[in-house]
C-alpha cells in the first residue's frame, strides 16, 4: 500500500558495459547518419533507459520464481500472455472484485492478495511498482562522445547469401563505458527486498545482457561491487524528527548491513516456499472438483 510511507530503500552503483552497447532509437531521420543510431539524451549523451533495466530486472526474476513455483496465479505470470488464461488475476475478475467492493481499502488489499509475487513487487495494471528506476545516465568523466558504426547486412534465407542493397550500419557504444545506476524501493516488506537482491546478484556477476543485438555479442553489463545500500524507515524514536530529516536528504540512510540481507533473502525464500504450498493445495482442490464432476 501507498497511502502511508512506511520505508525506502536506495540502491546505488555503476553499470558497466563488459562488451560494446547498442540500446537503439529506432530509424534515423537525419540526412547524414547512421542508419540506426542509439538513444540518446537531449545533449547527445548515450543513456539507458530506467524501463530497459527493469524490465530485464524482472524478465529475470519471472523466470527464477516459475522455476520454484510455476503456476502463474501464485509465482510468477506471464504478463504478455493471454489475459485470462496467462494472469494472475484477469481484467473481468477486477470488474467483479469492483462491484461486489466498495471499499476502495479493502479492494485494493483484496487485488494484491490474489496478485502473484512478481507483479505485487514490481507492479500490474492494478497495482503500482515499489520499484522505481532511474534512467542510467552516462558516467561524464569518462565519455568523450566516443561512438563505434559497424556495418550489418540482411542473409537472404533462399541463397543463404548477403541480400542485395540490404546492407545498413548501426551505432554502438563502446565496452567500459559506466552507467550511473540509481534503484529506489519504497513501502516494500521484507521478502521484497530480498527478491530484488537476489535479481540484482546476475548482474553483479556478469551474466546479464541488454539493449539489442544481443545475438551479435552485445549488451553485457556488469554492475559494480559494491553497491551503496541505504535504508530509512520510520520505526520507533521520534517520527517527527526522522520523517523532516528524510525530507531534507532523501537518499540518505544507513548502511544495509551483511545480516540484514540475509535475513531479507530469507524472507523471499519462505514466502516462495509459502507460494508453492499455496499453489499445491489450489491444484489439489481442482483436481478433486474435477474428479468429483467426472
Amino acid at each position: 500500500m501507498f497511502d502511508t510511507f512506511q520505508n525506502r530503500l536506495v540502491v546505488t552503483g555503476w553499470l558497466v558495459a563488459q562488451t560494446a552497447l547498442r540500446v537503439g532509437a529506432g530509424k534515423s531521420a537525419e540526412p547524414v547518419g547512421t542508419d540506426l543510431p542509439v538513444i540518446k539524451d537531449a545533449l547527445g549523451r548515450p543513456f539507458i533507459p530506467g524501463s530497459s533495466f527493469k524490465g530485464v530486472l524482472r524478465s529475470r526474476l519471472e523466470s527464477l520464481v516459475r522455476a520454484i513455483v510455476p503456476d502463474q496465479r501464485y509465482g510468477a505470470c506471464f504478463t504478455t500472455g493471454d489475459e485470462e488464461k496467462d494472469r494472475c488475476i484477469s481484467r473481468s475478475q477486477v470488474s467483479q472484485l469492483k462491484q461486489e467492493i466498495e471499499d476502495d481499502r479493502v479492494l485494493a488489499q483484496t487485488l494484491i492478495g490474489r496478485m502473484c509475487l512478481v507483479c505485487r513487487t514490481f507492479g500490474s495494471p492494478w497495482l503500482a511498482s515499489h520499484v522505481q528506476v532511474k534512467d542510467l545516465l552516462v558516467d561524464e568523466t569518462l565519455w568523450f562522445g566516443q561512438y563505434q558504426v559497424r556495418n550489418g547486412v540482411a542473409i537472404d534465407r533462399d541463397t543463404e547469401t548477403a541480400g542485395a542493397g540490404l546492407l545498413y550500419d548501426y551505432e554502438i557504444v563502446p565496452a567500459d563505458t559506466r552507467f550511473r545506476c540509481k534503484i529506489v524501493v519504497e513501502n516494500a516488506e521484507p521478502w521484497q527486498l530480498g527478491m530484488l537482491l537476489l535479481g540484482l546478484a546476475p548482474f553483479q556477476q556478469g551474466e546479464i545482457s541488454v539493449g539489442g543485438f544481443r545475438s551479435r555479442g552485445l549488451g553485457w553489463v556488469k554492475l559494480e561491487e559494491p553497491l551503496q545500500l541505504h535504508y530509512f524507515s520510520l520505526d520507533g524514536g521520534n517520527k517527527v524528527e526522522q520523517l523532516i530529516g528524510y525530507l531534507q536528504k532523501p537518499d540518505q540512510g544507513r548502511d544495509v548491513t551483511q545480516d540484514e540481507k540475509q535475513k531479507w533473502i530469507k524472507a523471499f525464500k519462505d514466502e516462495l516456499n509459502e507460494a508453492q504450498k499455496r499453489a499445491e493445495e489450489a491444484a489439489k482442490k481442482e483436481a478433486q472438483d474435477a474428479q468429483a464432476i467426472d
